[in-house]
């Protein structure tokens, strides 16, 4: 977040603060901030997932000079279905640590011959 940004936040945010604390009391101020705190303890931040998968992609946007929703598609599939390479899952994909399930091959999870025995 760019600084003129975070301080236009960061004064709503203390302006709303100070609105809550007029309008109630301190049990429920206290009760409204636990939940806050709940809440930031469970999300999940993805950035870097994010900034993988853009870094990967933007290579192939920039060699067709743009791209399909179809080849959005295939990509998706190719990119959540292989294995990693590198980091602690290194050797399984993003299917198989959600599903449990091995992907020996990508196409042929999608219903196409196996690229090991198509040459």
């Amino acid at each position: 977040m760019n600084p003129w940004k975070r301080r236009d936040v960061t004064i709503e945010i203390a302006g709303a603060y100070y609105l809550l604390g007029r309008e109630l009391i301190d049990t429920e101020i206290t009760e409204i901030m636990r939940k806050i705190e709940q809440l930031l303890h469970t999300r999940h931040i993805a950035s870097s997932a994010i900034e993988g998968l853009n870094a990967t992609l933007r290579t192939y946007v920039y060699a067709r000079k743009g791209v399909n929703q179809g080849f959005l598609e295939l990509f998706k599939a190719w990119y959540n279905l292989r294995e990693r390479r590198n980091g602690q899952r290194k050797g399984v994909s993003e299917y198989e640590s959600l599903t449990g399930k091995c992907v020996n091959d990508w196409l042929t999870l999608l219903g196409f011959p196996s690229s090991k025995t198509a040459h």
